[in-house]
């Protein structure tokens, strides 16, 4: 530790700009934070500790080289491989699993010498970069494909990308950089500025785009390789309000306490806690302000699909941010952060769309909040006991009572398949037809329990969802998307109190039902939510 920390200050008084810059990458944040939390057993993993604390004398390594120092330093190794933060990453052929070598910096260029002293020559990957066009304001962003501290699993093992993936990648992001310069010039700013690291991870279904960030990598993103530059801008855009809100958190607590995981999220299958829907409000609003530009510089199926993906984020936002502003666990500055919030979504309000995107928006919104329901409140067993006994015996069915607790699934179902079949649809028909007609094919790529029901709903044919639906129920299905689905076409069928019970307390509807064909008499659902909601 203490020949690291001599190098790291050494390289300092040599260049100190330099050494700010390695010191300042989000995967030295990541590390930090992680081997902090490992030494307090926080955390565990499958590397020996002193892997992580080695890190200290990569991380004086990658000091040292950049302020252009010769040095001696002993580093660890994994299966032969060690990565210089910023500058690189070098293997030793033929050394595996958890070790340590010397690293020799000198005028020849690296080293490293293992157990035998003997010196070995090295495979040496520089870092990837991406590049915009010419004459662009692109940021060099740096392509990370073997950092152990990379992701959100640590360590994580090299990766390392084809070269044509690595070619595509920087095909896409200079034309994603063409469209915030063009379009977007004040994210473009605040981009070039703040993000300076993407994770590749492999592609995904065009709709299931995998990205996420880490709070201790400010400037990191975790991102699939993108379907398009469109898709790859925004993501960039999504990511990086992340890293702002955990850099404004860690300077003033936005939330009090340690809050359970309870609030309902319209981008999230599971429920979040509070600290985690603020980021999602924070996050989204800023894909909402996206949307709202970009559907000017759209045309044909694109600009439909751009058009719902702005109604759709504005509506999910306007709920979530509503009860985020409610939440007792707001601190003073958090209730300003969140009003500044709530300024910027009015500027959105008045934005008109075309009907077809809107009504589609509203329906995946109505949908979503229906399934999350399904999936995760439960209603108290005396209440469902109460209704179950007054069913059987004829009677008016009891006061609903306040709004059932949270109790997540273990495994929560995908709810926004919907959403997607709706983007497949405006996208390209065609391709919806065909995973209309072979529902076990690629459909399974949006979720494994889609059904021709969840086809017919998303295509406007109701009357075929509504008996399709009710096929499943009579089943007795449990399936979060059928009951939302069920709700959906109900009210586009015959409007009222049934309907709206089915879209606000599908668990309840569902947890009587359940309990009534228990006694071997099986309610039928349209009717049985039609006598629920005759309280009013």
């Amino acid at each position: 530790m203490d020949e690291a920390w001599e190098l790291l200050t050494s390289a300092e008084r040599a260049d100190p700009v330099a050494v700010a810059a390695v010191l300042s990458r989000p995967q030295v944040g990541m590390w930090s934070g992680h081997v902090l939390r490992r030494l307090r057993n926080r955390v565990t993993d499958p590397a020996p500790v002193w892997f992580h604390i080695g890190q200290l004398h990569l991380l004086a390594a990658a000091a040292g080289v950049s302020a252009k120092l010769r040095f001696t330093m002993v580093i660890p190794l994994r299966d032969g491989v060690a990565v210089l933060p910023g500058l690189g990453t070098l293997r030793v052929p033929e050394v595996t699993e958890w070790g340590h070598g010397t690293l020799v910096s000198d005028a020849s260029g690296f080293t490293v010498k293992t157990g035998s002293g003997a010196p070995h020559p090295i495979e040496w990957q520089p870092i990837r970069i991406l590049n915009g066009e010419a004459g662009s304001d692109a940021p060099r962003i740096h392509l990370d494909d073997t950092g152990p501290y990379r992701g959100l699993a640590i360590p994580e093992h090299p990766d390392p990308l084809s070269d044509s993936s690595a070619t595509r990648w920087n095909k896409v992001f200079a034309d994603a950089w063409a469209i915030l310069e063009r379009d977007h010039p004040h994210r473009a700013r605040e981009l070039s500025t703040g993000l300076s690291v993407i994770t590749p991870r492999p592609a995904t279904y065009r709709f299931r785009q995998h990205s996420g960030s880490a709070g201790d990598g400010y400037g990191a993103a975790i991102i699939s390789e993108p379907h398009d530059a469109t898709q790859l801008a925004v993501t960039m855009v999504h990511e990086y309000q992340h890293s702002k809100l955990n850099a404004i958190s860690h300077l003033a607590p936005l939330t009090s306490g340690h809050p359970t995981a309870n609030c309902y999220a319209p981008w999230r299958d599971d429920p979040r806690p509070v600290t985690g829907l603020y980021q999602g409000v924070h996050a989204f609003l800023a894909v909402a302000e996206f949307w709202e530009r970009q559907r000017e510089h759209s045309s044909g199926p694109d600009s439909t699909l751009a058009h719902f993906e702005f109604a759709l984020v504005r509506t999910q936002v306007a709920e979530a941010l509503d009860a985020l502003r409610r939440h007792p666990a707001l601190t003073g500055i958090g209730q300003r952060f969140a009003t500044r919030l709530a300024e910027r979504l009015a500027a959105l309000s008045d934005a008109s769309v075309p009907a077809e995107p809107l009504t589609a928006a509203e329906t995946a919104a109505s949908d979503h909040r229906a399934a999350w329901r399904a999936a995760h409140l439960h209603p108290a067993r005396a209440h469902v006991v109460e209704h179950a006994e007054r069913w059987l015996r004829g009677e008016a069915a009891p006061p609903l009572k306040a709004d059932s607790p949270v109790m997540a699934a273990a495994t929560p179902p995908r709810l926004d398949a919907k959403a997607i079949l709706t983007r497949v649809l405006f996208s390209d028909r065609a391709v919806f037809d065909a995973m209309q007609a072979n529902v076990a094919g690629d459909a399974r790529k949006i979720a494994t329990d889609l059904t021709p029901a969840d086809f017919a709903v998303v295509a406007g044919e109701h009357e075929r969802a509504h008996a399709l639906y009710s096929a499943e129920l009579a089943k007795g299905s449990n399936r979060p998307g059928t009951w939302s689905g069920f709700g959906l076409t109900l009210h586009e069928l015959s409007p009222g109190p049934a309907a709206r019970v089915l879209l606000e307390r599908p668990h309840l509807v569902r947890a009587v039902r359940n309990k009534i064909a228990a006694t071997g008499e099986a309610p039928e659902v349209e009717r049985l939510a039609s006598w629920l909601s005759a309280d009013g």
